[in-house]
């Protein structure tokens, strides 16, 4: 078989095997090439190690399953993870921002298109028709009930109203009612404080032409790094049905990489 044939059967076998404590010894071996060698022909082929790939499709398919409602802890036993602490780990490393950001944006999208959330306890403590100056209040009260230091709390939302101004929802309520809300959800799922801020941005590259620089001035670092992360991350069209990561894919990915670690080692200088 050619180089391609012999990638594309082991991308398969991957795929069927998704679940399982798969090891590169098995992919080769089904390939029918020592791990050695085939190890040389995955990378030239795909541009990132045999078992770095296993790893992203893992998350990939554990991250949707955490967006269907799944538990955290659950997929990540299902998927291989021997702990709650070392997914987070993993998927933070990949993604740059933890699984409860992309959990309480897509409660937020399910919510507000009109699918019954009723059930959701997240919403019990919630009335979406809250005023912005409202929900901001009931955030502030969370955050505070909740532990949080939460000094920096009227900065970033005075940044985040500077730069939705007054867009408003299909509703006709504010727009930021909807930051807010996602921001709120993140409390209540005691995500990190640097997340909870992200919330209010989690769509500020798609709904907003602020430029990065503008973000760097006015929130910190740690929330700007998150949303460089989320900018290449579709939250409202995440399915099952993803295709298999292309050699060009994989190389769009890697220089992005490239260009968010030196992203990282120019806020390490400063």
């Amino acid at each position: 078989m050619d180089r391609k044939t012999v990638t594309t059967e082991s991308l398969n076998y991957i795929e069927n095997n998704i679940k399982n404590k798969i090891t590169i010894d098995e992919i080769a071996g089904n390939a029918g090439y020592t791990k050695f060698y085939f190890s040389r022909l995955f990378k030239q082929e795909m541009k990132v190690s045999v078992m770095e790939y296993v790893r992203e499709r893992k998350l990939i398919y554990a991250t949707r399953e955490i967006l269907n409602g799944n538990k955290i802890l659950d997929v990540a036993i299902e998927y291989g993870w021997e702990s709650h602490s070392g997914f987070i780990k993993a998927f933070k490393s990949y993604y740059g921002f933890s699984p409860s950001l992309l959990y309480a944006m897509k409660l937020e999208i399910i919510h507000f298109g009109d699918r019954d959330m009723s059930n959701c306890n997240f919403y019990k403590i919630m009335d979406e028709h809250l005023s912005k100056e409202e929900l901001f209040k009931v955030l502030c009260e969370k955050m505070i009930e909740h532990g949080y230091d939460n000094q920096k709390l009227n900065k970033v939302y005075n940044f985040c109203q500077s730069i939705y101004g007054d867009r408003k929802r299909y509703s006709g309520d504010d727009y930021v009612t909807h930051l807010l809300n996602v921001s709120l959800l993140l409390v209540q799922m005691e995500a990190e404080e640097s997340v909870i801020y992200a919330g209010m941005f989690c769509d500020v590259f798609r709904k907003t032409n602020v430029a990065i620089d503008e973000l760097k001035e006015n929130l910190p670092d740690s929330v700007v790094q998150i949303l460089m992360r989320l900018k290449y991350y579709d939250i409202e069209n995440v399915g099952l049905e993803d295709e298999l990561y292309s050699k060009e894919q994989i190389e769009e990915q890697v220089k992005f990489q490239e260009k968010y670690f030196e992203y990282e080692i120019e806020c390490a200088e400063e």
